[in-house]
């Protein structure tokens, strides 16, 4: 196993680059929740990332990451977050954005740890709460005015079925972070086997990002749709093997 990138170019210097594991395993469903701590799995998630450049104006972005939604498996998408190297031109308003959010968030998430913690219904809570701390505490804050957002997608390419997740950023967001954006989406993949597929005919489609920048009436899309509508990383997902 290891992690791979691919970049796709425009012709106005534009250019979307992904990365991420290119082996990850699938977790059997019934293991992802076992209690008993022989049965149960440790908590296994992997990172994609893109990372888009602009040489011109910042404008609005669409950035999406698509999984083929076919074979023995499917993706369970945990968290997005969008990358931001501190301080930034208003840092202090962002800084006391995300200090607003922890004081609501940390009330809720300190009863669920105490109340959980050293479960063996839950032997990895800590390292799940580990993880999305991490994450939160690198990824922008929602500022008002100037939020980012993500939403759940799906699309078909080449007559495979793939779902994602769509990230919007505004131009005064984007101007912020600077000439080069980076976003990130944790995901743990899951065991299903299609009930009428025999394993020999399960695809190995890869994973797909492209990306949309807007400005005004202008358009780009990345990578440049004449050559290639996406950015391809090689996915081969191995199925562990589900409990007796």
């Amino acid at each position: 196993m290891g992690a791979a990138w691919s970049r796709g170019l425009a012709e106005t210097g534009e250019w979307l680059e992904v990365y991420g594991e290119t082996e990850p395993r699938s977790i059997p469903l019934e293991r992802i929740l076992a209690t008993d701590s022989d049965e149960a799995h440790p908590f296994t998630a992997y990172l994609y990332v893109w990372t888009l450049g602009y040489s011109r104006d910042a404008r609005r972005m669409e950035v999406t990451l698509l999984f083929p939604a076919e074979g023995d498996w499917r993706v369970k998408d945990l968290q997005a977050v969008v990358y931001h190297l501190p301080p930034v031109q208003e840092e202090r308003a962002w800084r006391d954005t995300l200090a607003r959010d922890l004081q609501v968030a940390g009330p809720i998430l300190g009863a669920v740890t105490a109340g959980l913690t050293g479960s063996p219904a839950f032997p990895d809570l800590n390292a799940v709460a580990s993880i999305g701390a991490h994450l939160n505490a690198r990824s922008a804050p929602q500022i008002q005015n100037d939020e980012w957002y993500v939403r759940r997608v799906h699309d078909t390419v080449d007559e495979t079925l793939y779902q994602g997740v769509e990230w919007t950023l505004p131009p005064s967001f984007v101007n912020q972070i600077g000439t080069r954006v980076t976003g990130a989406l944790l995901v743990q993949f899951i065991g299903a086997a299609h009930t009428h597929t025999a394993p020999a005919e399960l695809p190995t489609a890869p994973l797909l990002a492209h990306a949309m920048l807007t400005h005004g009436k202008e358009t780009t899309r990345l990578p440049d749709p004449r050559a290639d509508a996406h950015v391809r990383l090689p996915l081969r997902v191995t199925p562990e093997e589900p409990l007796t």
